[in-house]
């Protein structure tokens, strides 16, 4: 029975100070096995833990270790959480080479061949998570750790990530482990007053410290990269102090793999509290597991072999082990504790990090020159030089039962193939990858001979294995870039048999390796292409893909991750594209199951370029009173002209020109002003509006432009800024522009022009740098021509950039999503859970909004109110307008059935219907405002004036309230 079984060691410590993380890592590998010996274990074998307590002790660890592998004969180690932990048992693995797999975040400094290193190295966690911190947390920091190998070592990386992003590190102080006083500490941080305190504390004093943090209401942040879901579930957290980590895995990850793992986990050890380290040792059992898979042995160097370059589909995402340095390239992501006691991820990377383990790769010296790169990585260099032309070798001389070897231009060897044939002598084979020709027996036989000859025919001599005795004929082929010019040497043995004719065998590998030549050149030349396409569009959010004549010709990489993630969606998507008429460019937006996206389309002569962008999701990402943050993705629309409007306004965000909303009220010119603002370089700076509508005429001078003390009766003391000085180095957003009295406006033009304000009762000006965004509802020119309302010089000096919004009655498939989106959020406001009907949303899709997208979201606020304990809303929850509104829609299909006849007569009766309606809409306000014109108006969201005119217009008579 023992030959079915595969035993490994599990090696954490359960009892102990670090007992309180280690224990979930234990756990996690148990899962980890019980689900591949369910899947039918690994070759038919049965994989057997076999577990030991490490007891928080180093001594122990190593007590512990040999006995694993002496007395119990495992095939690996998991386990080792500290540092001192790991280095204490290396030389346990090292003198019976056994590999262990290290699943917590590493220090660095590290690459040992008996350690697989199956977390994150410093670079994964900090390059982006210090950063972060100091762009939106604070820049400066107190360093607090456990005193031992690891909390130093991260703090090399800490401090200098905050010195080169302009932080700075107040102060740092360690304690032992298991310590449980922090006084001094606590002390010298009220003292500093940092705005960060980094911790790289572990086990029961983080819980200490956390929780004394947070009962003396110190005001900072806690930030670290070891502190996870099972501390933070220990420390109990009150929610007064924010606590951010940075994590390859946080619990919170939202994918049915992750989900299966929690729901697992908490089935079998009733708990959902699964930590990053946790996830990287269920994920070292399986990748352990998938290296066993391949080979027929259990040898350390056959695994170490079998890892590299290996995948997996994780809980946490797809994870893959590096070729070289046996770590693992990983996501990075920073995580905020919410007020449920878990992670709320706020960032993430785009893609997989590699790992980097060495401080000094990590950061390189800018004067470091090649000499400084260690021998494996100038390899690796130079073989990712010569890939194209090794592997069309490789493949056109597969059949041939010889060893070939090739050498560089500087006579270095690269690599053997077709060395597994046994007709072939072994001289060439003896060699290793980073050899030189110069420096070998090859020097003097026909391999040196073509490298020292550069000819353009090939050379041979014939020689002896001293070792069997053997003759055998070495051939080096020469290949040339262009005359005298060589680009290496394919060197050749070949058993020296007369019977046989070689000069035929080696004329026809000639042959052969211009052909792979030529071959490789072309494939070079794509790939110079694909690498630049891959540096212009690897950085950038959407994903890129490239059609030719009904094939995918290029992806980015957001594009293969997409492809790959929802395979289905794309196709179907560019399948739409691609089987129908080819137009120009045009951009729309769809939505799969989980992610919306607005696709642009462009086709430029045969090529075709589809373009993905993903959205953000909109529920309750902006509520209705917050949206200070928001930008062109949260705008809602699948209108192909307002998608067109977007993008102008993305356009304009990226000048710094004047430019004009054009709009009827409603329409939402204040959230593209907002959007063109936060996608701005003026983003971090205020974002001020005004409402020139709305201020009366004897106060607008002083409101935009301020005063000084004693500039009036009344003043305030000390004077007020005007917007205009609170707006400096931002953007100032002037709505109703239109009704700007007159006389201002030239002084309006005379600040736009010399970027200076004199308050008011002032003498002194005062510099300006703001940016103005104008928007209005009337036609400008008609104000200009024949009202003379509006001076001409003023519109110009606006009206740089134009974008006019289009109406909602034009946008009529945004109706439908309006609607919901305005549900959606007032049932998260509310706990309730209601939805329109089919015969209510029918009827809003078919009605005017005359007030546009305001009138659309009081609607719906007030159906909503009305249909009270009814989670259906259905059309008597609706204003009066709206269903006579359908009413007449009913009635005109009615009296259109004879169109050549009666066409005149319909129209005119359409357009009184029309009128009545928009009468009994102002009416009806009217009156819910006791004929109150600045209730009504502001309820309306448009000025008194334009009121009055629509009054006006509609012939209604009010009576001012007493």
């Amino acid at each position: 029975m023992k030959n079915q079984e595969l035993k490994v060691g599990i090696l954490f410590s359960l009892t102990g100070t670090t007992s309180i993380t280690e224990r979930g890592q234990y756990q996690a590998c148990l899962l980890a096995i019980r689900h591949i010996n369910e899947s039918g274990g690994i070759n038919g074998k049965t994989l057997i833990p076999i577990v030991e307590d490490a007891a928080s002790d180093p001594d122990v660890t190593y007590q512990k270790a040999e006995k694993l592998v002496v007395s119990d004969q495992v095939t690996a180690i998991i386990g080792c959480y500290t540092a001192a932990c790991r280095k204490k048992v290396i030389p346990v693995l090292e003198k019976y080479n056994v590999l262990l797999f290290y699943p917590t975040i590493n220090e660095g400094e590290e690459q040992h061949p008996n350690i697989f290193y199956s977390n994150s190295t410093p670079n994964q966690q900090l390059l982006d998570f210090v950063p972060w911190l100091i762009r939106h947390v604070g820049k400066s920091f107190y360093l607090l750790g456990s005193d031992y190998i690891y909390p130093r070592e991260i703090n090399r990386y800490v401090r200098h990530l905050v010195q080169l992003n302009g932080g700075s590190v107040y102060g740092e102080q360690y304690v032992a482990l298991g310590n449980q006083i922090f006084d001094k500490q606590i002390g010298e941080i009220r003292q500093m007053k940092p705005d960060i305190v980094f911790s790289t504390l572990v086990g029961d004093s983080t819980i200490s410290y956390y929780r004394q943090h947070e009962n003396l209401g110190l005001p900072q942040v806690i930030a670290s990269n070891v502190t996870a879901e099972t501390e933070i579930k220990a420390i109990e957290p009150k929610g007064t102090t924010d606590y951010y980590s940075c994590f390859s895995y946080f619990s919170s990850l939202e994918n049915a793999k992750n989900k299966r793992f929690i729901t697992e986990f908490q089935r079998i050890y009733g708990t959902d509290i699964i930590s990053s380290v946790m996830e990287s040792a269920y994920n070292s059992i399986i990748l352990l597991a998938e290296a066993l898979k391949r080979i027929d042995t259990t040898s350390t160097d056959s695994i170490r072999h079998a890892l590299a370059g290996l995948s997996i589909d994780a809980p946490q995402g797809k994870i893959m082990v590096d070729r070289f340095n046996q770590h693992v390239w990983l996501n990075s992501r920073i995580g905020k504790v919410n007020e449920s006691g878990q992670f709320t991820i706020i960032w993430e990377s785009e893609n997989l990090i590699k790992p980097i383990p060495l401080f000094k790769d990590a950061f390189p010296a800018e004067d470091k020159d090649r000499s400084g790169f260690n021998k494996s990585n100038l390899l690796q260099s130079k073989i990712m030089q010569n890939r194209c032309l090794l592997s069309e070798l490789k493949k056109n001389l597969a059949g041939l039962p010889y060893p070939f070897a090739y050498f560089d231009e500087e006579g270095v060897m690269l690599e053997t193939f077709n060395s597994d044939s046994s007709l072939a002598p072994s001289p060439l084979l003896e060699l290793q990858p980073g050899e030189t020709i110069s420096k070998s027996p090859l020097k003097k036989n026909g391999i040196g001979a073509a490298f020292q000859n550069r000819s353009s025919s090939y050379e041979v001599t014939k020689e002896i294995d001293r070792k069997s005795n053997r003759s055998y004929m070495a051939a080096g082929f020469p290949i040339m870039e262009k005359e005298n010019v060589q680009r290496g040497v394919l060197g050749l043995n070949i058993p020296n048999d007369s019977s046989k004719s070689t000069e035929h065998l080696l004329s026809s590998i000639k042959s052969i390796v211009q052909l792979c030549v030529k071959l490789a050149d072309s494939q070079e030349e794509q790939l110079i292409l694909t690498d630049a396409l891959h540096g212009i569009t690897d950085q950038q959010v959407e994903a890129l893909f490239i059609v030719k004549e009904g094939k995918i010709r290029f992806q980015n990489k957001r594009a293969a991750e997409l492809w790959e993630l929802k395979h289905d969606f794309i196709y179907s998507v560019l399948q739409e594209f691609l089987s129908g008429a080819k137009i120009e460019e045009h951009i729309i937006r769809r939505k799969d199951a989980e992610e919306s996206f607005e696709i642009n389309v462009k086709n430029i002569n045969s090529i075709t370029y589809v373009s993905f962008k993903p959205l953000p999701r909109q529920q309750l990402r902006f509520a209705l009173n917050a949206r200070e943050n928001l930008t062109t993705d949260d705008l809602i629309g699948l209108n192909s002209s307002f998608l067109k409007t977007i993008e102008l306004a993305r356009a304009a965000s990226k000048i710094q020109a004047n430019t004009l909303l054009l709009g009827e009220s409603g329409t939402g010119k204040e959230m593209f002003a907002r959007a063109i603002h936060n996608e701005s370089p003026r983003r971090n700076k205020p974002f001020v509006a005004v409402n020139c509508g709305a201020i009366s005429k004897d106060l607008i001078n002083s409101e935009l432009f301020g005063y000084v003390e004693g500039a009036f009766t009344g003043a305030k003391k000390g004077g007020k800024p005007g917007k205009f000085e609170i707006a400096n180095g931002g953007t100032l957003f002037l709505d109703e522009i239109g009704e700007m009295p007159l006389e201002l406006q030239t002084t309006l033009l005379r600040v736009l022009q010399e970027k200076e304000v004199v308050p008011v009762g002032g003498h002194k000006p005062i510099p300006l740098d703001v940016r103005i965004i104008a928007a209005t509802n009337k036609d400008l020119f008609q104000e200009i021509a024949f009202n003379g309302s509006f001076r001409s010089d003023l519109y110009y000096r606006l009206n740089v950039f134009t974008i006019e919004l289009p109406p909602l009655r034009q946008r009529p498939e945004d109706i439908a999503k309006f609607s919901h989106y305005y549900l959606e959020e007032f049932n998260a406001l509310s706990g309730h859970q209601k939805e329109l009907s089919k015969e209510t949303l029918s009827l809003l899709v078919k009605y005017n909004w005359p007030g546009n997208i305001r009138e659309l979201g009081n609607t719906i606020e007030r159906a909503f109110y009305l249909a009270g304990s009814s989670t259906i809303i259905t059309p008597e929850h609706l204003p009066q307008e709206i269903t006579e509104n359908s009413q007449a829609i009913k009635g005109n299909h009615s009296k259109r059935l004879d169109q050549s006849l009666h066409f005149v007569k319909s129209i005119t009766e359409i357009k009184q219907k029309n009128y009545a309606n928009e009468r009994q809409f102002y009416i009806q306000n009217l009156m819910t405002h006791n004929g109150n014109i600045s209730q009504t108006a502001r309820h309306l969201g448009i000025s008194r004036t334009t009121l009055y005119q629509k009054l006006k217009e509609y012939q209604i008579e009010t009576r001012k309230v007493k």
